[in-house]
């Protein structure tokens, strides 16, 4: 009798009335970046205030493509072939953090065509 292991378990084919599921693997991992987009968030002021009581706890998401990132200190996004095609546009959203739901702040989109064209631009 054979045995498949998958998950940490022992299946026998009997037991088996579908395939095993593909493992979750990045389609990116081992490949080569093509390029590297770095953001530095520098600072934000006067955002509107989303809380009722205390302090607001604002955070920045980026989007690129399919990867996004949350600001901490300087953002770093590598960017790969499958990402390129969507890779003009990235969204930034402003965001109050919240223990139940995040309160938008603002949003904008920003058009990478001159770090496209030049490899770097400063706005």
């Amino acid at each position: 009798m054979h045995k498949l292991f998958h998950g940490g378990r022992t299946h026998t084919p009997g037991h088996i009335n579908k395939p095993l599921p593909e493992p979750l693997v990045d389609p990116d991992e081992g490949k080569n970046p093509i390029g590297e987009l770095v953001i530095v968030p520098i600072q934000g002021r006067d955002l509107p205030n989303r809380e009722r009581f205390g302090k607001q706890d604002p955070f920045i998401l980026f989007k690129l493509g399919n990867v996004s990132k949350r600001s901490s200190t300087d953002i770093n996004i590598k960017m790969y072939q499958s990402d390129a095609k969507d890779a003009t546009s990235l969204y930034v959203t402003c965001l109050d953090e919240d223990h139940q739901k995040n309160d938008l702040i603002g949003d904008c989109v920003v058009n990478l065509q001159k770090v496209l064209d030049y490899g770097e631009h400063d706005g």
